[in-house]
């Protein structure tokens, strides 16, 4: 259960921060500054380290969660969202690809959920079953 919670706090903590960077994500800061993140404009340089950190954090979520369920596709999708913003904020200067990245931490967080859902019903649904001894 830590790795769920770790990615959705990762998750949750890097997309409020985008919303609160405007250089870095222009498309959503025009929703943060509707709900009143514009007061973090002066801060941006510590908000773009949290955008990091977050995005570490939900990484080491999804590793986490690798651990149990074996998902590589999941932890593709994680790995490849953790890289482009790395890669959009220091080799290629892009806004694109910052967005592109947080799509991909929100689309890895989601599927981390349902697998999640869906290993539960796998455990309580063997635990409703009588086990068979070979005698």
């Amino acid at each position: 259960m830590k790795q769920a919670f770790l990615d959705r706090f990762g998750t949750v903590g890097a997309v409020v921060a985008a919303a609160a960077c405007p250089i870095c994500f222009p498309k959503l800061a025009l929703i943060g500054a509707a709900v009143g993140f514009g007061v973090f404009a002066p801060f941006e340089g510590y908000v773009a380290i949290a955008v990091h950190v977050l995005f570490v954090l939900a990484f080491i979520g999804q590793i986490l969660a690798f651990r149990r369920h074996r998902n590589k596709g999941l932890l593709a999708v994680s790995a490849l969202a953790t890289v482009l913003l790395f890669i959009g904020y220091y080799i290629v200067p892009s806004s694109i690809l910052l967005q592109v990245a947080l799509v991909g931490l929100v689309v890895a967080s989601i599927w981390l959920a349902v697998e999640l859902r869906r290993c539960a019903k796998c455990t309580t649904s063997t635990k409703d079953q009588p086990v068979l001894s070979a005698e």
